[in-house]
């Protein structure tokens, strides 16, 4: 947990745009090269920048407590077993300790020691990016160069995210900045890669003088084959220091994720990630305690670059009638909201499509419109127009741009526009292969809008919450469609991708869960006596009425318009017809709306209405079922569904 010293200082410094993210030393993560290295030093409340653009010989400040005459600076390289840097001190005083950049000191990730005798102590980590030789360009106040292995990378996209240029043929680039985002960014180009910290992608680099000035921010790149890649797709974490959310995140998400790059690792296949907003949870970042530092601190555990775009929930809850200030600890903690970068044959774009509102501050109603405000569209067509039109585009934003989808008379799936002004929006992107990446409903569903326009929404990492999959609750991790809480995975080489969805802690092949509905009965007396009975038939979603018809339902998570489902009856081999139909799902029926009633909570979110159902009718009570799905992809899953089949929390 952060010093709490430190979290009204941080937040006051996102209202007046300040560009230095700052941590304490002693939040600072500590890999298994530091056992047995950090003395006992009386030196506290320690202020590193995370990352510092200089060059040798150039000074750096570390403030804090405690430092004495004699106190000596080491920087390692992040890398284990690297080399040792003793680092000129320049001055010391019992509030701060200054020293100088050695010669022999490269760009890269760097631990920073102080020495005292015999005894070391970790003050924490930061990037050091050493500045190259830039001349200034009248009226040009952003410069610096892009660099691979020290040669110039020509042709890369550079921004602020208003303005957009590109490198020169010797790596330069200048900008003419309002600096009024606090930042410049690289959209990384394609077959490079950047550094990260924690899971941070070091892409962007923070501005902190007035427009006045002159700031000259460098990008090193390292060159990576990633034509091949996989990215991971995640949303809605909601991680808020309550109901075991933080375990669970940890046993369940975070341990997946470090199984799943150590597959990918003998492969030798990179894997990315990209978090689609409410990573945090603003109502709980006073009460709690807990707020995006905490998110990223949490999260540093994966070895894997996070790109990420903000949602409703990652604004300051204290700022009032404010979009950009209310999104100033995003811009601090995480890094930039509106941005591109290159994966091997595909273009990714994130996207704040947020307007937080909030009339009256912390006290108020936490509001938001869905909008991408018109100066970002404009960046967007900007950023657009630096690539090909053969090249496929994945947009990702936290609110979707469709509705989710209902059935027409004929059974058909209709949707309309779900944000403001997305007629704007689409226009942007016409004459490209566009794939919006979306979250917010903690729900699964596909739209195809065009051959050149689709929309994956993504259930949530949280579920419903975290409640369902909380002891005290159903501990099945259910999402209010039924889905299983999960995340996405985009499979890519060259131009051709493909995907799947995967439930946290379920296989790969776990796509689809069937109800025998003559089992699915629902007793007010066993499940919540205490509720009325005009809740319990309310929230019972028509689970209260006895179903004798030999009727299965089956909830396919992921469904698009170019899967398939058959049905086979095994009592005689014969092949049912399935109906696609708009209704409950009975295991989030009981595990979260009866569970809420049994508590007498109130049901904040209560079962989706979901387009993602199927039933057929079986021949008899007891007869079992063949259930073959196939994906857009061709790939078959399969089931065989023993019947009577009881509901319970359970079942699978």
């Amino acid at each position: 947990m952060k010093n709490n010293l430190f979290t009204p200082m941080i937040r006051r410094m996102a209202a007046i745009s300040t560009v230095l993210i700052l941590f304490a030393a002693w939040s600072a993560g500590c890999s298994k090269d530091d056992t047995g290295e950090s003395g006992i030093l009386n030196i506290s409340d320690v202020v590193l920048p995370e990352q510092i653009d200089t060059s040798v010989g150039g000074e750096i400040a570390v403030s804090g407590k405690g430092f004495k005459t004699g106190d000596v600076i080491l920087l390692r390289s992040a890398l284990v077993g690297s080399t040792e840097y003793t680092a000129p001190t320049v001055r010391v005083s019992a509030s701060e300790i200054v020293f100088t950049v050695p010669d022999g000191l490269t760009n890269g990730e760097y631990k920073v020691y102080v020495l005292r005798n015999d005894q070391r102590l970790l003050l924490g980590r930061t990037t050091i990016n050493l500045l190259s030789d830039v001349p200034d360009q009248a009226g040009m106040n952003v410069k610096g160069i892009v660099s691979c292995g020290g040669q110039p990378v020509a042709g890369v996209v550079v921004s602020d995210g208003t303005e957009v240029t590109k490198t020169d043929a010797k790596g330069i680039y200048y900008l003419n900045s309002d600096k009024k985002n606090g930042y410049v960014f690289i959209s990384v180009p394609s077959g490079y890669e950047v550094e990260h910290s924690g899971t941070t992608p070091q892409f962007f680099r923070y501005l902190n003088q007035p427009t006045s000035t002159v700031e000259q921010r460098d990008f090193p790149l390292t060159k990576r084959d990633n034509d091949r890649h996989r990215v991971v797709v995640f949303t809605d974490v909601h991680l808020a220091n309550r109901v075991s959310d933080r375990s669970q995140f940890q046993s369940g998400f975070l341990r997946e994720m470090t199984d799943y790059l150590q597959s990918c690792r003998k492969e030798n296949i990179p894997v990315y990630g990209i978090a689609l907003g409410d990573l945090a949870w603003d109502s709980y970042w006073y009460d709690n305690n807990y707020d995006l530092s905490d998110y990223q601190n949490d999260l540093k555990s994966l070895d894997f670059p996070v790109f990420s775009a903000p949602g409703n929930h990652d604004n300051d809850p204290q700022i009032a009638n404010n979009d950009f200030e209310a999104a100033a600890p995003f811009r601090q903690i995480v890094g930039p909201t509106d941005f591109s970068f290159n994966i091997g044959g595909i273009h990714y774009i994130l996207l704040d499509n947020v307007v937080y509102e909030n009339p009256d501050g912390i006290s108020g109603t936490h509001s938001y419109a869905a909008r991408i405000a018109d100066e970002k569209l404009e960046w967007l067509k900007k950023d657009l127009a630096t690539v090909d039109r053969q090249t496929p585009v994945f947009i990702g934003m936290h609110i979707p741009l469709h509705t989710t989808p209902k059935l027409n008379t004929a059974g058909q799936p209709t949707t309309e526009y779900n944000i403001e002004a997305a007629e704007q929006f689409v226009a942007c992107l016409d004459g490209y292969n566009v794939s919006i990446l979306s979250g917010h409903t903690h729900n699964n569903f596909n739209v195809t809008e065009s051959e050149s326009l689709r929309e994956h929404n993504i259930a949530a990492v949280c579920a419903t919450w975290w409640w369902t999959g909380h002891t005290d609750y159903a501990g099945n991790h259910i999402c209010r469609d039924g889905s299983p809480g999960g995340y996405k995975i985009f499979e890519a080489s060259g131009q051709q991708v493909g995907w799947y969805y995967k439930g946290i802690g379920k296989e790969a092949s776990y796509q689809f869960r069937t109800y025998d509905l003559n089992e699915c009965l629902l007793e007010k007396s066993e499940l919540c006596p205490s509720a009325s009975n005009a809740d319990f038939t309310k929230y019972a979603c028509g689970y209260d009425q006895k179903n004798s018809n030999n009727e299965v339902l089956i909830n396919v998570f992921d469904w698009a318009d170019d899967w398939k489902i058959e049905v086979t009856d095994l009592s005689d081999n014969s092949k049912l017809t399935t109906t696609r139909v708009r209704t409950y799902d009975p295991l989030h029926v009981l595990s979260y709306n009866m569970r809420k009633l049994a508590k007498a909570s109130t049901l904040t979110f209560p079962t989706s209405y979901t387009a993602h159902m199927f039933k057929v009718k079986a021949r008899t009570a007891s007869s079992s079922l063949r259930i073959v799905v196939t994906d857009g992809f061709g790939k078959q899953y399969e089931q065989v569904m023993s019947r009577p089949k009881a509901l319970s929390y359970g079942m699978e």
